[in-house]
Order: C-alpha cells, then sequence, then structure tokens
C-alpha cells in the first residue's frame, strides 16, 4: 500500500545550501491548507520512499512569503522546482501531478 504521509515541512535556511551540491534537488513549496499542495507533498513522500537518496524538500510557500515570491517568483501554490546537480533550475512546475507523471520527469531530469 502506497505511503499516504506528507513530507516534513522544513524551512528554506536549513536546506538551501543543498541545492547545487552534486545531487539534483526539488524544492516543493506549498501551503499547509490547501488539498493539492498537500496531495503533492504526499506524491513525493512515496518517491522517497522508493529512492530515500533524493532530495526532495518541502517548503510552506506562505510562512516563507519571502523566498517564495521574491526568489523565487511564485505567484500560486503548489510549485515544484527541479534543479539539476549543479543547482541550476531545470524544470518548474504550478499544480499537483499524479506519482506516474512525477516518475517521468524524475527520469528526464537525471533523478535515477
Amino acid at each position: 500500500m502506497p505511503n499516504k504521509k506528507s513530507l516534513p515541512v522544513m524551512k528554506y535556511a536549513d536546506i538551501k545550501e543543498k541545492i547545487g551540491n552534486g545531487k539534483p534537488t526539488i524544492l516543493a513549496f506549498g501551503m499547509t491548507h490547501c488539498y493539492s499542495c498537500i496531495a503533492m507533498s504526499k506524491v513525493f513522500s512515496q518517491v522517497l520512499e522508493e529512492h530515500p537518496d533524493f532530495q526532495i524538500y518541502s517548503i510552506d510557500g506562505q510562512k516563507e512569503r519571502l523566498v517564495s515570491r521574491d526568489i523565487y517568483k511564485l505567484k500560486e501554490m503548489p510549485v515544484q522546482i527541479f534543479f539539476n546537480d549543479s543547482g541550476e533550475e531545470v524544470f518548474r512546475h504550478t499544480g499537483a501531478y499524479k506519482k506516474a507523471v512525477v516518475d517521468i520527469i524524475l527520469k528526464k531530469y537525471g533523478f535515477e
């Protein structure tokens, strides 16, 4: 049975140095009261269960509004930002995905 837990919410200050550390990274911005955001968090939790070495972090876009708005220029949630191993943004998506679609994107952008 698939994992139905959400990712733990992290503070951007605690994870920003992990972007570009030689591993691809995903930042999943959402809000705790948003159904689509919670659904995406559960999808990424399933991905981490299958691939515990992946760097996937959930960030509360409302509490971290200066980061989401000023650094990443987000206007809606949920947003997933995919970075390559050098820390360059390679893909960005607004909205929710099913796990099968996330698996395709992960493979395309080198999360293997």
